[in-house]
């Protein structure tokens, strides 16, 4: 029996497979398999909260669900107090690079920021709010003056833990400073601008907020960290990062850009995983050929190659608790599950009873199978977005049945439907 699912979530989640993307909500009415992958991302958290974290590559062949994955973890991480953020690397948005690439990129992280009340990102201004509004209320309590100087105190006292991060001292008066401007209803505050990284020039900076730091391409983690330690400090797990779409850097055509960038990942790497962030893990995502060629991709890169090869005693065996998770890809039987109970949702959606029972469901993914280049090439992606093709094509023409949408040879199974699918679809 199909999950009822909440409307407007069932409405996301069916726009979004039809379209071949992955959604923001609902993810966990259609998760199948993965459930090695999962325990150890729930660790990771479990970690991450007591003050460690982890820093993890996912590798996965297009469609293959990587995105899928870091969504399930995103949303997990939002549902047991932890602040996300997310970014896709593209060609303007990298780690480092000669045109603001690096500070694009940390411009799109808090702008993703999100917490388990703002689930769909732009969490900055109201997290602030809610520490602005906590400082000055405790403030009026203790009969104290609301300015600089109380203030600062009184953020010091709070994040006394992160007193020895880089840019601690600049990162708190920028606080103090929202908490001022915030308590006098300022409407344009400058600080706001700094956090999200829009000053251009030092000198701005300190007309604006008496400070030099200016937040560019070669500092921004440094802030990713103080986010870190700062969401903890006001009640929070800890900071959750994800950055998809890493082939970009494998695409580069410049080698030198190519080695600054992967050169920066193996710093971000070596500074989680050798503990000197705090509640902080990220997970970075791509093909296995940004990973593993040795001409472009992080193996090209050889202290990255030494970290991320994996050891002589895996022999192909599966390892979910090294840098590098191999998602492999959805067995035949997971891929079953997953198309009955997208028909399940469709049928739910559009509230009707299509005729497409376990058989034709069996019948239908023979024939995806028997149709591409190769079994092993088929992705999630795809099966689905077809089969709410074909869903929907049935909705909408009554007069249609599913063999004449069917291409190709017809296959009946011996076995009843009712028998045992899995051995079935073992081809």
């Amino acid at each position: 029996m199909t999950t009822t699912v909440p409307k407007r979530t069932l409405s996301v989640l069916m726009n979004a497979l039809s379209s071949g993307v992955v959604p923001r909500r609902g993810l966990e009415y259609i998760a199948v398999g993965r459930k090695k992958e999962t325990e150890t991302f729930v660790s990771d958290l479990e970690d991450t909260a007591e003050g460690g974290g982890a820093f993890r590559f996912i590798s996965g062949r297009f469609g293959n669900g990587k995105s899928f994955m870091i969504q399930m973890v995103r949303n997990y991480a939002l549902d047991r107090g932890f602040v996300t953020m997310d970014a896709d690397l593209s060609i303007n948005r990298r780690l480092t690079g000669s045109k603001k690439e690096g500070l694009n990129t940390y411009m799109e992280l808090i702008k993703t920021m999100a917490v388990k009340t703002r689930p769909d990102g732009g969490a900055l201004e109201p997290m602030l709010e809610i520490v602005a509004d906590g400082i000055v209320e405790d403030l009026k309590a203790s009969d104290m003056e609301i300015d600089q100087d109380s203030v600062f105190k009184k953020l010091t006292k709070m994040t006394e833990s992160m007193s020895a991060m880089q840019h601690y001292r600049d990162f708190i008066k920028m606080i103090t400073s929202y908490c001022i401007d915030h308590a006098s209803e300022k409407d344009d505050i400058p600080s706001v601008r700094w956090f999200k990284g829009e000053y251009d020039s030092k000198n701005e900076v300190k007309r604006d907020l008496e400070i030099s730091l200016l937040i560019n391409d070669e500092n921004w983690y440094d802030m990713i960290k103080l986010w870190a330690g700062f969401s903890r400090s006001v009640g929070y797990k800890g900071l959750v990062v994800f950055i998809d779409e890493g082939i970009v850097l494998y695409k580069l055509q410049s080698k030198q850009s190519r080695q600054n960038n992967y050169e920066r990942l193996l710093t971000i790497f070596n500074d989680i995983m050798q503990g000197r962030s705090s509640y902080l893990s990220m997970y970075v995502c791509g093909t296995p050929e940004f990973i593993e060629d040795q001409n472009r991709g992080l193996y090209s890169y050889g202290a990255l190659r030494s970290r991320l090869t994996t050891g002589r005693y895996e022999n192909g065996y599966d390892n979910y608790l090294g840098p590098v998770i191999n998602l492999r890809p959805l067995t035949n039987e997971e891929l079953f599950v997953l198309l009955r109970t997208v028909k399940g949702l469709h049928e739910q959606r559009y509230d009707y009873t299509s005729e497409i029972d376990d058989q034709k469901m069996e019948t239908y993914l023979r024939s995806v199978i028997a149709n591409s280049v190769s079994p092993s090439l088929l992705t999630p992606r795809e099966v689905t977005r077809d089969l709410i093709s074909l869903l929907d094509t049935l909705h909408q023409n009554p007069g249609l049945r599913f063999d004449n949408l069917i291409h190709g040879r017809k296959v009946t199974p011996d076995a009843d439907p009712a028998d045992d699918i899995i051995e079935g679809l073992d081809i």
